[in-house]
Formats: structure tokens, C-alpha cells, sequence
């Protein structure tokens, strides 16, 4: 039996689920990695880089404020560690996020301050920013959508777990665009282990702005932050396709992904799941391999309208 003594010593090494049950006739194989599996989500592994990197460079003190603009995964990894390690967190966040993320980021004993929605993140950033700027040494900007230590924890950690549970044979990477890290680090070594695997980014339909449109309101929690991030500009050249998700379709396989799968994850992974399951059923990539990452549990997302619908309830007098 494991014994562990720091929360973060069980961030990373997660499973992989050959997804042929939600995909049955699917010529092509979907594997999904269980990021879920970590304590809170794929974001622990990078706040736990950053936080680690920032102690050990001398930017960041014990005890310092860590503030951050986050539409809730990063949020939660970052209350967490800093629950674990003593630090306060004050996190911006849309008001346009679900309920469940504000009580757990409360209950971890993080300061919530909603922005506008119509901002999405992009207006977060500005007032943590400027929060920061005006506290030099009490408050430490995480700084998720342009640290490079974002992209390198998954350099270091997502990729080489990847490549050996998939033994090498990957054809695809589908990941979706929010801060980019995922994507900036994922690239970066899946690309120098075999430069032919595909990868995929995807984006809210409603807010296309990495393919270079307008921002819009969207509900896919988690991707879509309304600008273009530095993380995404430093990988750009590794970027093989660009897929819109309308906000419908990844609800659907969100919900299908339990029916079958038996897995509550967030809308953010139904996405990921109904882009590869669109690649998968593209000629070229018949026999082939497309792997994508199921980010987070869906009990976070239990308030997003029409997402869990308790439509199936009797009740007995």
C-alpha cells in the first residue's frame, strides 16, 4: 500500500482507455489519457512545474500570494497546491464558470473575483495583472498563458507517458487550445520523437480566435480564452489542423462518454473525444492510432445548463 506525504507526489502517471466502446466501428483506434486521474485535473502537472521551478529560481517566496486568471482547472490545481504549501491564492476567474469550481476553489481557501463574461479570460488576465503589478513582492503572477514552464511540464511528464503507453505508435495528437501549454509542450516532443504525428488543435465554433476570428460566447469551459496566448504563438508552427467545436456536439459526447464508457468527465473532454472521433473515421487514418486527453471529472460541471439533465426521476408517495 502507497503512503504518501504531499498531495503532489500523485500528479502524473495516468492511465490510458482504448475509448472501443464509445467507438465501435471506428476503423481508426481513439485512445483517451486519464488525466482525470490526478488529483484535480491535466493542470495539476504544470502548476506543480511552475510553483516547484519558481521556489527553486528564487522568484517566487514561501508565502506569497500566487494569483492567476483561469476559467477553472488551473484555478483548482493552483488552490490546491497552494492549500498543500501554504500559499494564499486569489484567483480571477469569468463569471460565466460554473458554480462547483467557485465552492472548491473556496473550500481549498482561494479568494474567487468574477469578471465580466463577455470578457472570457482575456479580461480576467488584465485585472490579475494589474492586481499583481500593484502588490510587487506580496503577489506572484502564475502567468499560465505565457510561462514556457507550462509547456515544459508536459514536455517532461505528458509526452514521455504518451510515447510509452502508446509504445511509439501514435498517428494523432488531438488537444484542445486554452492557455496552449498542453498543446506548446505536447507538440514539442511528440514532434521531435516522429515528426509525421498529426496534431490536432481544437477551439469553441462560437470563438474561433486562434483561427483568427472573433471572440464569442461559447459554454466549452476550459478552452477558448478569447485571445491568442504566447504558449500557442511559441508552437504555432507544430499546429498540423485547426477543428471548431460547436458547444452541442461536445455536450452530446460528453454525455455519451458516460453512458458507455462509464466516465463523468468535463465538456472540454467531450470535445477532445468528438474531434477524434471525427479523425477517426477519415480514410487516412484507418488502422491508425489518434489519441487525445480526457482533462477532468464532470462533478465540476454539475450546474452548466443542459450539459446533466435529470431527466429520468419517479417519484413514489
Amino acid at each position: 500500500m502507497r503512503v504518501i506525504d504531499d498531495i503532489g507526489e500523485l500528479v502524473g502517471h495516468t492511465p490510458m482507455l482504448r475509448c472501443h466502446k464509445l467507438f465501435p466501428d471506428a476503423p481508426a483506434t481513439v485512445l483517451a489519457k486519464l488525466e482525470l486521474t490526478n488529483p484535480m485535473s491535466v493542470k495539476d502537472r504544470p502548476i506543480k512545474h511552475i510553483v516547484t521551478k519558481g521556489l527553486a529560481n528564487g522568484t517566487l517566496r514561501p508565502g506569497t500570494e500566487l494569483v492567476e486568471a483561469s476559467s477553472g482547472n488551473t484555478a483548482i490545481a493552483i488552490a490546491m497546491y497552494g492549500a498543500a504549501h501554504g500559499f494564499p491564492v486569489r484567483i480571477f476567474m469569468s463569471e460565466l464558470c460554473s458554480v462547483e469550481r467557485i465552492q472548491i476553489l473556496n473550500t481549498f481557501g482561494a479568494k474567487v473575483v468574477l469578471t465580466p463574461g463577455a470578457e472570457h479570460t482575456k479580461g480576467a488576465r488584465a485585472r490579475a495583472m494589474a492586481y499583481c503589478e500593484a502588490r510587487p513582492g506580496q503577489a506572484w503572477f502564475v502567468n499560465q498563458h505565457s510561462n514556457p514552464d507550462n509547456g515544459e511540464a508536459h514536455e517532461l511528464t505528458t509526452g514521455p507517458e504518451i510515447w510509452e503507453q502508446t509504445e511509439g505508435k501514435i498517428d494523432a495528437m488531438v488537444i484542445g487550445l486554452g492557455t496552449s501549454g498542453t498543446f506548446e509542450g505536447l507538440s514539442r516532443y511528440l514532434k521531435r520523437m516522429n515528426p509525421g504525428i498529426k496534431i490536432v488543435g481544437f477551439e469553441p465554433a462560437a470563438s474561433p480566435v486562434y483561427a483568427g476570428g472573433e471572440m464569442g460566447r461559447h459554454k466549452l469551459i476550459g478552452i477558448g480564452p478569447g485571445f491568442v496566448t504566447d504558449n500557442f504563438k511559441r508552437g504555432h508552427a507544430r499546429l498540423d489542423e485547426l477543428v471548431p467545436v460547436h458547444d452541442e456536439d461536445a455536450f452530446a459526447m460528453t454525455r455519451r462518454l458516460a453512458r458507455t464508457e462509464g466516465i463523468l468527465a468535463g465538456v472540454t473532454s467531450g470535445a477532445a473525444l468528438w474531434v477524434a472521433g471525427q479523425l477517426a473515421q477519415r480514410e487516412e487514418y484507418r488502422g491508425k492510432t489518434i489519441c487525445c486527453i480526457i482533462c477532468d471529472s464532470g462533478e465540476r460541471y454539475l450546474s452548466v445548463d443542459s450539459l446533466f439533465p435529470a431527466d429520468d426521476v419517479e417519484r413514489m408517495d
